[in-house]
């Protein structure tokens, strides 16, 4: 069991740390595919895939968030 504010810093840290990892998949992927010599099949293929990991990576970080506002607002300092 933790206490609440260690909960919350736990999760600003994994939030911040997502927040930084989106653009810079993005990014890298992007020159990546672009010097790779792939078929433009097989790159936009590639890009599908990573797009459906940043949806992933959005929906875990507003999951996070309401955990974050449900323990910020909740009476129980133990989780």
């Amino acid at each position: 069991m933790i206490k609440r504010d260690r909960l919350i810093r736990q999760i600003d840290a994994i939030l911040n740390s997502k927040k930084r990892l989106i653009p810079l998949l993005n990014k890298h992927i992007s020159s990546s595919l672009f010097f790779s010599g792939l078929k433009v099949k097989e790159r936009d293929a590639i890009i599908e895939r990573f797009q459906n990991i940043v949806i992933i990576q959005t929906k875990h970080m507003e999951i996070l968030m309401g955990i974050k506002d449900e323990a910020a607002k909740g009476e129980s300092d133990v989780y």
